[in-house]
């Protein structure tokens, strides 16, 4: 039985499913469903989804409990609330499977995206969810005014660069077409004013006139992902370089191209900057107003369902961030020319160890092995508790795994699917049980 499925077809079987529940009740067992195929998302795919009425009313469980990460908010909300749910009667428990059942009001362009995007970068749902609504909302756009411009802000070692990284290929998959490209920046080698020259180019005569200026690779590619690191460390002058580019779209290089133009145009474009400076509002940062406070799991103002509920939700953190980003020293004329800013959160322990599970499949590939599944308790195992951030991980994943795939890599045929399980002290290479 397919999960979606059953939701979207209860409405015409609502009272033949009380009827059975209620009769399998009366027999002292619950009425079951398994195997049920879950919603791309789930953790596990397939599961048994079971009902069971007593003198309470009706529960609603999932035998093993799941887990879901995917993009669709309803389900987020759905599975927030634990995979064993209680109801006072059988009508609010179909309403709500009901509702799980509808063609959802978001987008499916931005589902999709949301969904390629949620896979890249783990453990930073609201923030993967928040950049890419207006990625969105941008790459929609047929004749935009001025390029998408975004600050992604947090702790180091939490997926700002990740996400970065991963837009270019988001966006060309949606699209169906290579239209974008990342060209990566790092700002803390610009803490002079005159490396100002290296965005647009030198004056004739400067030491560097003859350098191609980072931001000319506009005129090759149109669709650029300009990625700006550590904008915090980056001189005021340089950033001074972006304010007609956020504003208009367009600004003036110091040579010209082969049609005799010096006008950039990156109106199409999109601009990422990240800085490790908390601009959450958290501490009441100056005259910053203070953050709202989280709300509870499954609550409409932490998952929004509709475009209208995302983008309200989003004003109201993006304001939060430009109060804090003006008192920390970046000039207001700039601050609210960003098209958003995108906050990170320090990692969980499952989102920690899910990382580990991705870094061991990373460096396998490195060795010329396909490992696809990293067994919960090893990869749990491996995960340190008070490492500095999951980069610093890898040098150990390196020294523990390296014996294992170099005493493998012979026997194992290329490409073929491997599951690595055991304990730390005796790991097992294995190729995957259809």
């Amino acid at each position: 039985m397919d999960f979606s499925q059953f939701c979207a077809c209860l409405s015409g079987h609502s009272a033949l499913l009380q009827q059975r529940v209620d009769v399998c009740a009366g027999l002292g067992r619950s009425y079951e469903f398994s195997p049920c195929q879950m919603p791309p998302g789930c953790r596990p795919g397939q599961t048994g989804l079971g009902f069971w009425r007593d003198q309470a009313g009706y529960l609603l469980y999932f035998r093993p409990a799941v887990a879901y990460s995917g993009s669709d908010p309803r389900l987020r909300r759905f599975f927030a609330q634990g995979s064993i749910q209680r109801f006072p009667s059988f009508q609010p428990m179909a309403d709500c499977l009901r509702t799980l059942g509808r063609p959802s009001p978001m987008p499916s362009s931005f589902q999709s995206l949301n969904q390629y995007l949620q896979h890249r970068v783990l453990g930073q749902d609201q923030a993967v969810m928040a950049a890419a609504f207006k990625l969105w909302a941008h790459a929609c756009k047929g004749e935009p005014q001025r390029p998408l411009s975004l600050i992604f802000y947090g702790p180091t070692g939490v997926g700002k660069s990740e996400l970065g990284k991963a837009i270019a290929p988001a966006l060309n998959h949606c699209v169906g077409e290579e239209r974008y490209r990342l060209v990566w920046t790092e700002l803390n080698t610009f803490t002079q004013a005159h490396s100002a020259y290296r965005l647009t180019g030198a004056p004739p005569g400067y030491v560097g006139y003859d350098d191609p200026p980072v931001l000319e690779a506009v005129r090759r590619c149109p669709h650029t992902v300009f990625m700006f690191d550590e904008l915090d460390k980056a001189h005021p002058e340089v950033i001074k370089v972006f304010m007609s580019i956020l504003d208009e779209g367009r600004c003036t290089a110091r040579q010209e191209d082969s049609q005799g133009s010096r006008e950039l145009d990156f109106r199409r474009c999109i601009l990422l900057f990240t800085t490790n400076t908390d601009l959450s509002g958290a501490r009441r940062l100056g005259f910053a107003p203070p953050q709202a406070s989280s709300a509870a799991p499954g609550q409409d103002s932490a998952l929004p369902t509709t475009p209208a509920e995302l983008a309200r939700q989003l004003f109201q953190a993006d304001e939060t961030a430009r109060h804090a980003l003006a008192h920390s020293g970046v000039l207001r004329e700039i601050t609210g020319r960003f098209s958003g800013l995108v906050g990170f959160q320090p990692l969980d322990e499952p989102s920690r160890v899910d990382i580990t599970a991705k870094q061991v499949t990373a460096l396998a590939q490195e060795y010329g092995l396909t490992v696809v599944r990293v067994a919960p308790e090893l990869a749990r195992a491996l995960t340190p508790r008070n490492a500095l951030s999951p980069r610093s991980t890898v040098p150990m994943l390196e020294g523990i795994l390296s014996p294992v795939f170099l005493s493998c890599a012979p026997s194992v045929r290329k490409g073929e699917a491997l599951c690595l399980s055991g304990s730390v002290e005796h790991m097992r290479l294995a190729p995957v049980q259809e």
